[in-house]
């Protein structure tokens, strides 16, 4: 009898032990599977966004402005003007929202004229201001500051679309005229697909191709041009000029 109750007894407590097992397991999953889900939220938001608008208004007319996310404490970028960086602040709360908030802004001190300067200092102000993310069908991120109040909403910019963009804006055979505003008449000259030769006011400035979010953007001593189709941004001795064919 006694044998039979002691056999009893181990085969009970192994069952308890089994299912204290599995039950401490499951824990462990679930636990882990909540910590990939945050993970994953968090790097939805690397790679490259173009500003389609500020505080739900548009902005100018070839004017680019990009936010790169690439880790998840730094964000930097273009501001239609100047290049910027900064700290990013990113808690992700959800699969595609949480906390979003940047710090220690710097830009480049390129002088813009006009009215990029001053959408320039509205989206610096949006990114300081900014308490929150959202993104919407995985295209489209949205900014929120503390008031819940929309300050930029930009688009996705993938590597398909910017190849695809790349090659829709930028001819890189022939010679092209633009018209720069003040700075009067350019004519530019693809010397190659990544070298063109711009002419201004008598002035030869010869650039070569660098990395963009969308369009094709040029770069050389002093100056910048930036051709998205029958548009550009020519910077010239850190002004700014808003071009067209």
């Amino acid at each position: 009898m006694a044998s039979h109750f002691y056999n009893s007894l181990f085969i009970v407590l192994s069952l308890l032990f089994i299912i204290t097992g599995c039950s401490h397991n499951a824990s462990h999953t679930s636990s882990d599977a909540a910590s990939v889900s945050k993970e994953e939220s968090a790097t939805t938001l690397t790679g490259t966004w173009q500003v389609e608008s500020i505080d739900k208004g548009g902005i100018i007319d070839s004017s680019m402005l990009t936010v790169e996310l690439v880790t998840k404490n730094r964000i930097s970028g273009f501001t239609g003007c100047n290049q910027f960086s900064g700290i990013l602040n990113v808690k992700a709360g959800g699969l595609a929202e949480g906390e979003f908030s940047t710090s220690k802004l710097v830009t480049t001190r390129r002088a813009c004229v006009g009215a990029m300067s001053a959408q320039e200092k509205r989206f610096v102000k949006a990114l300081e201001t900014a308490s929150r993310y959202e993104i919407q069908k995985g295209t489209w991120l949205v900014i929120y500051d503390n008031d819940g109040k929309q300050r930029l909403k930009l688009i996705s910019m993938s590597a398909q679309e910017t190849a695809k963009n790349e090659k829709m804006d930028a001819a890189t055979t022939g010679t092209h005229q633009f018209n720069c505003a003040t700075a009067g008449n350019i004519e530019v000259r693809f010397l190659g697909p990544e070298t063109i030769k711009l002419s201004e006011n008598g002035n030869i400035h010869i650039l070569q191709r660098a990395r963009s979010a969308s369009g094709a953007r040029y770069i050389g001593m002093n100056t910048e041009f930036w051709n998205k189709g029958n548009s550009a941004v020519l910077s010239l001795q850190n002004q700014s000029y808003s071009c067209n064919k």
